[in-house]
């Protein structure tokens, strides 16, 4: 496979509502039910495909949170990931179910995140081809809320099922809210990645070099 053939492939598989209810059921303590939304945006359309991404609990009504948008790029050889954080998240909320306002996005909106770009490779399996987001050794996530550091460990597997597979598309996310004083994990995947599964395609919705 190409990275060109790579990239179109990993974008394909982003676009979508996922959500691990199969997960949540076998280990409720363990895992909430959660619903995500990635749905494809304009920004950066020049050389990357661009997703805004919101999650939510699935279980119960609750509106969606932890917005962030993030850059897939394919460069010669290489494909990487890049998050952003919205400098108004709130007013973004709920934007993944009206896709007119998320249209709206601009590049003043974002804000640069410290060490939030991970390399991503791809490695073929026997009924899908698994693309594995992780940072470089050393690299977290950071950012600062009321003056206080944050950090966070981020890392996705996407799974793109081949032609006739029996796999299904999904969305592992591995991120992990890490204490900046005692560097141990507070929240997010800490037994494990949330195996989101893809229930809802949104791959006509994209635009850009794959268009």
């Amino acid at each position: 496979m190409t990275s060109a053939e790579a990239f179109h492939l990993l974008s394909h598989s982003l676009a979508g509502t996922f959500q691990n209810r199969e997960q949540a059921l076998a280990a409720p303590a363990w895992y909430v039910h959660l619903r995500l939304w990635c749905y494809p945006t304009a920004l950066f359309r020049e050389d990357s495909v661009t997703f805004f991404i919101e999650q939510a609990s699935a279980a119960f009504a609750q509106a969606p949170y932890r917005q962030r948008i993030l850059r897939i790029r394919h460069q010669t050889d290489s494909l990487t990931a890049e998050y952003y954080a919205l400098k108004q998240p709130q007013a973004w909320q709920g934007a993944t179910q009206e896709p007119d306002r998320l249209q709206r996005l601009q590049l003043d909106d974002l804000q640069p995140l410290v060490g939030s770009c991970l390399p991503v490779k791809a490695v073929p399996e026997a009924q899908a081809t698994r693309f594995e987001g992780r940072q470089k050794p050393g690299d977290r996530c950071q950012f600062t809320v009321n003056g206080e550091i944050k950090l966070v460990e981020l890392a996705f597997d996407a799974i793109a099922p081949h032609a006739h597979s029996q796999t299904q598309a999904a969305f592992w996310m591995y991120d992990q809210g890490i204490d900046a004083s005692t560097q141990k994990p507070t929240w997010g995947a800490i037994h494990g990645p949330f195996q989101l599964i893809k229930v809802q395609d949104f791959s006509a919705a994209l635009t850009g070099p794959i268009s």
